[in-house]
């Protein structure tokens, strides 16, 4: 770390030993001040960084649950399609064999004649 210099006037009006322990004693409260700021800024930083796992294990829960909501919704929904389209085959399958039927009746009758 740089060494905290005395200006030429101040070191002339205190002398060398004065100017050499202003110095340190700047140095010591640069020190002892940058210490304290990174002790609380490492404090801060471990209560955003709680607020933050916190929020995210929100987001995560909230997010499992909207997307089982849409899964079961869409499973529902899959079903009923299902159900709906077993029914129109059948329908269609039906009217087939009412068809077929009906060409059969109707080439039977005429060589019946």
């Amino acid at each position: 770390m740089s060494r905290t210099a005395v200006s030429l006037r101040l070191r002339e009006k205190l002398g060398q030993e004065a100017s050499d322990d202003l110095a340190l004693a700047i140095d010591n409260a640069k020190d002892e001040m940058l210490a304290v700021s990174q002790d609380k800024f490492e404090a801060r930083l471990q209560i955003v960084s709680a607020g933050l796992r916190e929020d995210m294990s929100k987001l995560d829960a909230n997010l499992r649950v909207a997307m089982a909501e849409g899964f079961s919704s869409l499973r529902k929904e899959m079903s009923e399609m299902r159900v709906e389209m077993i029914r129109m085959s059948f329908l269609f399958w039906l009217g087939q064999f009412v068809a077929l039927v009906a060409a059969l009746g109707y080439m039977l009758r005429g060589f019946a004649r």
